[in-house]
């Protein structure tokens, strides 16, 4: 069973939307959502849709301790989260499922679509083969909502630095995974999110804090011969 995890704050707006696309699977999963106080229609919403599992964030810890939560609450033995605002493809989705549940993989990740609300327009985000050997070197090579990973592997690493990142801490999680040398990585050539970009979600907003959250992880700024690689698998 695959269990996925939704942090939300006040997302009336997309939190249905999550919801109805990640019931469309036909594989085993769990839903959980991990609320941080919601004080719009947020909650409401939560309760047309029975079979999903609440938890209650009291603390204010902020998203990653969110997850985190979720993740020590969850049943199955492959996990990721998917945010509020960002739906999952099933096609893609059940593929990586379906690849990491047959196979000695670790982390599988896949495609995603970028759909900008502010200037409605989609654009196509290529998981990059190679895909450790990049975040070794601080390049993120994939949309994160288009991952799944082993929740071994999540708790091995000590799971997410909730104390030390607020923005930046997938990146840190991945970088974690991929200094691991028996972790294997593979890249399903599918789409599975589409994840959405409208000038107020965390990360949009934190540009500067996610750069020092990096700095102060010593994970390396990319060279040039990285960036050219980098460059090159995105079109593959």
């Amino acid at each position: 069973m695959i269990s996925i995890i939704t942090p939300v704050l006040n997302g009336a707006d997309f939190i249905e939307n999550n919801i109805k696309s990640i019931q469309k699977l036909s594989i085993p999963f769990e839903h959980i959502i991990v609320d941080g106080g919601s004080t719009d229609d947020t909650l409401k919403i939560l309760k047309r849709y029975p079979n999903l599992k609440i938890i209650h964030q009291k603390n204010g810890n902020g998203m990653y301790d969110a997850i985190h939560m979720g993740f020590e609450e969850s049943e199955g033995e492959i996990i990721t989260w998917v945010n509020s605002d960002d739906i999952i493809l099933i096609n893609g989705f059940e593929k990586m499922y379906d690849n990491i549940m047959k196979s000695n993989n670790d982390v599988v990740y896949s495609n995603s679509y970028n759909i900008n609300l502010k200037f409605e327009r989609t654009k196509k985000i290529k998981g990059r083969y190679f895909a450790k050997l990049l975040l070794k070197n601080g390049i993120f090579p994939f949309v994160q909502p288009s991952a799944i990973f082993t929740k071994k592997l999540y708790f091995s690493v000590g799971g997410f630095d909730i104390n030390n990142f607020k923005i930046a801490g997938d990146l840190d999680l991945f970088f974690k995974f991929s200094s691991i040398n028996e972790v294997r990585f593979k890249k399903i050539n599918e789409f599975s999110s589409e994840f959405l970009v409208y000038g107020n979600s965390l990360g949009d907003r934190n540009t500067i804090l996610a750069n020092l959250e990096r700095d102060r992880a010593n994970i390396p700024r990319p060279n040039i011969f990285i960036r050219a690689l980098n460059k090159i698998l995105s079109f593959l």
